[in-house]
């Protein structure tokens, strides 16, 4: 019966035999060439037929980042135009009380 194993974080022996594998590279120019050619078809190929099957679904999309956009512009506008005013009332409300002490009696 054999004892048993305990994880270590340190192994003792390495049971696996480690191989060495050579593997010669070449170079072939034209079989290079031939494969970057496919390559770039392939995407033109595949950037074609996405521009053409996603046109409505663009056009959906940039006019929903379009209305995004718009929405936004009028949130900071109306934010703005809070600030201003809330600025406005206390600024009248600091003049009114260090220059007209009759207005609070």
């Amino acid at each position: 019966m054999r004892a048993p194993r305990l994880p270590s974080i340190f192994k003792l022996t390495d049971n696996s035999h480690k191989q060495f594998h050579y593997q010669p590279r070449t170079y072939n120019e034209q079989k290079e060439r031939l494969e970057k050619r496919r390559k770039e078809i392939e995407r033109d190929i595949e950037l074609e037929n996405r521009t053409r099957g996603d046109v409505r679904a663009e056009s959906r999309t940039r006019i929903s980042d379009s209305w995004i956009r718009r929405e936004t512009r009028r949130q900071q506008r109306n934010s703005s135009k809070r600030v201003l005013l809330i600025l406005a009332a206390l600024a009248i409300l600091v003049y009114l009380i260090f220059n007209n002490t009759d207005f609070l009696t």
